[in-house]
């Protein structure tokens, strides 16, 4: 038994659970599971009401059912409409019953999730993730025990059959338990209390695609829209009961909400790209300057025991001026740039050696110059002259009466 909460909270997020542990990974028990966010039913006006879903599905040969309860919330940084949900499921490889403890859980899961999540029908924050790990956490470790464990199941067969199915009820939490059985044969159904919404629904995928059934004399059939009598010359048009003016006002109210949102989310992505940009530049004025520093420093600090300069200015002038690219290379990420600061900190290290004070770091010398080389293939950049200053400190440091001449280690003088 698996539960799992889910919602919009910036993009769709979501969080699953077993009866002991947390789990990270979901692909790891179904690959690529889509199903708690609803592309049949959907919200899309902020007066929707709540939504009951269950659906049989096979997934890598096994059967699972999925109960699910959601309704309208928008996302912690945007105003969207159409789409945004929050809510929890239960998953299981048995059948679910849609009994009153089953929906009590669900609905005291939901409920709790929205007093942690939401402020009012917005999220809180853009992750949930510690919120529904609490609500957990609750769950398994009650008074009454591991309620994962008491969810009430049956037998599962899925059916294989094609369009899902949809219930118009007066009472989402007492109806639909009588529909138990009648609902046996159906994979895919959907519960509500808006009519309105499950007729917007229709319009939108067809009769045959989505239907209704409504309740009538104890039994549920097919929803019919009622006769609408004409007008008579005497009477008011005003008058004449219609949902047309009602139904336009509510999608021009989502398309207005979806362009509004879009047009942050472009705003938001340009601010973006441009502190990038200006990010970059400074990155790369800022390690040119400090190329730039470098040799200055080599040039005027360095001892007349220490390598002539001209050989790392050059070298500073090939990184600095002829291969921007290169450097460019260094600024793809932070990791890239740490490694930058890396490469200049070695190529100090290497020109700034003094054998005779140093010659005890001959081994470090030596990891200094290979990190050093790593870092040139990697990210192609001409050390040559490094080489040469290098070789020409090894093969001195090697002819020290200090250094091992079999390992190239420092060894202390008897």
């Amino acid at each position: 038994m698996y539960i799992a909460f889910f919602g919009k909270s910036q993009d769709f997020t979501t969080a699953f659970f077993d009866r002991t542990h947390p789990i990270k990974d979901f692909n790891s028990v179904i690959k690529d599971f889509d199903l708690l966010e609803s592309k049949v039913f959907t919200v899309d006006d902020i007066q929707n009401k709540e939504i009951l879903s269950r659906t049989y599905f096979t997934s890598q040969g096994r059967s699972y059912c999925l109960l699910k309860l959601y309704s309208f919330a928008q996302a912690y940084s945007g105003t969207r409409v159409a789409g945004s949900i929050y809510g929890v499921g239960l998953l299981a490889q048995q059948n679910i019953d849609i009994t009153k403890a089953n929906l009590d859980l669900l609905r005291a899961a939901k409920t709790n999730f929205a007093k942690l999540s939401l402020e009012g029908a917005k999220f809180n924050k853009s992750n949930f993730e510690d919120d529904a790990t609490r609500i957990w956490k609750a769950i398994v470790s009650s008074n009454e025990g591991n309620l994962l464990d008491k969810v009430s199941v049956s037998n599962l067969k899925v059916n294989g059959s094609g369009a899902p199915v949809s219930f118009y009820v007066k009472d989402l939490f007492l109806d639909v338990i009588k529909l138990n059985d009648r609902i046996s044969s159906q994979d895919t159904v959907y519960f509500s209390e808006d009519l309105e919404h499950l007729k917007r629904t229709q319009n939108r995928w067809g009769k045959d695609n989505f239907p209704i059934y409504v309740e009538q004399n104890n039994q549920y059939v097919l929803y019919k829209e009622p006769v609408v009598v004409q007008a008579t010359a005497t009477s008011n048009p005003k008058d004449t009961p219609t949902n047309q003016g009602g139904s336009d006002l509510v999608k021009l109210r989502s398309e207005l909400a979806d362009s509004q949102y879009n047009n942050r989310q472009l705003e938001q992505s340009l601010l973006q790209a441009q502190k990038k940009q200006r990010l970059q530049v400074y990155v790369i004025s800022g390690l040119i300057g400090l190329l730039v520093l470098l040799a200055v420093y080599l040039l005027f600090f360095t001892g007349p025991t220490k390598e002539v300069p001209k050989k790392l200015s050059d070298t500073v002038q090939a990184v600095s001026v002829d291969n921007t690219a290169r450097v460019s290379s260094f600024l793809g990420d932070p990791v890239s740039l740490d490694s930058c600061i890396d490469f200049l900190n070695n190529v100090k290290y290497i020109y700034t050696f003094e054998n005779k004070r140093q010659a005890g770091d001959s081994t470090k010398f030596s990891k200094k110059y290979h990190r050093l080389e790593e870092q040139a293939n990697k990210y192609n950049i001409p050390i040559s002259a490094v080489k040469e200053v290098y070789e020409r400190k090894f093969n001195e440091l090697m002819r020290s009466p200090t250094i091992d001449q079999k390992t190239g280690k420092s060894v202390r003088k008897p």
